[in-house]
């Protein structure tokens, strides 16, 4: 093959070669869903900012305390203990638990349940968790005019 000819086949290879790395970049990095979910509906929490910090203070006002407990990871639903008392220790009975559960390897996808704590101040929410690992537990309670929230980072195990 004549060598004036061979330069401008070289130049449409390797142009192609680009544009096929170039797809198969873009398929692999859409793939996962979990990938680019950080956090569900980020751009509304961050407009609520300042929604957010108000119910800080309200929380710290109230000064409630809530506690969750995980039991042994099951399939069918992962029994979570959650304890609310009051800022001198004394249960609240009677309060709406609302969990919101997020695992870190799989941000786009939420677990909701919720419960209403007993005459103890406690309540087991089973939640269909669909692993074990690190879980943000999201935390939205009220009993009456009052609304408290809380973050808490638990670990889900086979055994306990």
């Amino acid at each position: 093959m004549n060598p004036s000819r061979l330069w401008p086949m070289a130049i449409v290879g390797v142009l192609a070669i680009t544009v096929g790395a170039n797809a198969w970049i873009l398929y692999e990095a859409n793939r996962d869903p979990n990938a680019t979910a950080m956090e569900p509906d980020y751009y509304r929490k961050a407009v609520a900012w300042d929604t957010t910090m108000a119910q800080e203070d309200r929380d710290a006002a109230l000064g409630w305390r809530l506690d969750a407990r995980p039991a042994a990871y099951d399939p069918a639903g992962t029994p979570i203990a959650v304890t609310l008392a009051d800022r001198d220790g004394a249960p609240l009975p009677g309060a709406r638990v609302t969990i919101t559960a997020l695992h870190n390897l799989e941000g786009g996808r939420t677990v909701t349940g919720a419960g209403t704590t007993g005459p103890d101040g406690r309540v087991v929410i089973r939640l269909g968790l669909r692993r074990t690992g690190l879980w943000e537990l999201r935390f939205e309670t009220e009993r009456g005019a009052d609304r408290f929230t809380a973050v808490l980072h638990r670990d889900v195990d086979t055994a306990r």
